[in-house]
């Protein structure tokens, strides 16, 4: 991968950053059910930024170029850029048995009934999803994305070892520095900013993959865990703002020790994202 193209990856737009800059009302006159919905279709080059009538065109050039820049060179999430990456992926599924693969991952084997090739059944982020070597299908009839096929397909071929049970920060990750400020600017910072003080909003808008626990000595104003898959969960710590002391809302991520033994640092960001964005899809607009 030549230098340039490494450096426009590290510092490519995502659908955060673009729905930072929307006015966050949901009006729909995008065609599109909230903003992080029309975020999210406009850094794929599904829709076009001006779809949006809020954004002024001057302000947004700068962003508009670096995406077209970003969508011609195949980074992102438009699905052209990653029939390459599906199908090396594919190619390596061939190569493992699944149902020995089972047990490790925490999940169960079957075997299609008219094929007879093995499959994979996994609950994911509240869904169960069926990962064969071909495909990745939700159980449920959600629509599955190409970044969240390669995720399912890297935990699969990456194996998985059993949590430690001691919770560190990225920052305790070996190799994460870079890491660290994608963590800060994609996942916890918006969502310190969607939930300023309302611990019920943050509560209600987490109840789908989070399971609300009893913050330990405390550490935090309120604490989840998630379970994205069966040997990986995140935990969730979130401080109200104290407007009196000068305090803003903030929000940490804690992860197992050992997650590096199941995930690699991109893949965790990965899970960060989609939680982050899930958590904001159902913020009410009364938090806005």
């Amino acid at each position: 991968m030549d230098e340039e193209k490494r450096r426009m990856i590290l510092n490519r737009i995502t659908p955060i950053d673009l729905f930072k800059r929307t006015p966050k009302t949901n009006c729909g006159e995008c065609a599109q059910p909230s903003c992080l919905a029309y975020a999210t279709q406009a850094v794929v080059g599904e829709i076009p930024l001006s779809s949006c009538p809020y954004l002024d065109p001057e302000d947004m050039a700068d962003m508009a170029s670096r995406l077209d820049r970003q969508l011609q060179a195949g980074i992102g999430k438009k699905r052209e850029s990653f029939e390459k990456t599906l199908e090396f992926l594919r190619e390596e599924m061939a190569k493992w048995d699944l149902e020995a693969l089972a047990p490790q991952l925490g999940a169960e084997a079957q075997r299609d009934p008219e094929s007879g090739m093995a499959r994979l059944r996994i609950a994911y982020l509240g869904d169960q999803v069926e990962v064969s070597r071909a495909d990745v299908r939700s159980l449920g009839g959600r629509q599955i994305s190409p970044w969240e096929k390669i995720f399912l397909f890297n935990y699969v071929i990456g194996g998985a070892v059993d949590p430690s049970g001691t919770w560190v920060g990225m920052e305790s990750l070996p190799n994460s520095i870079s890491k660290i400020k994608s963590l800060q600017s994609h996942c916890e910072e918006p969502l310190a900013k969607a939930f300023p003080q309302d611990r019920t909003a943050l509560a209600r808008a987490v109840s789908p993959w989070f399971s609300e626990l009893e913050p330990e000595n405390g550490q935090a104003d309120w604490a989840g865990e998630c379970r994205v898959l069966p040997k990986v969960s995140l935990r969730l710590l979130w401080w109200a703002e104290d407007p009196e002391d000068g305090f803003p809302a903030r929000v940490k991520f804690l992860f197992d020790k050992r997650i590096l033994d199941t995930l690699d640092l991109e893949s965790l960001l990965f899970a960060c994202e989609e939680v982050t964005e899930r958590i904001l899809n159902r913020r009410s607009p009364e938090t806005s």
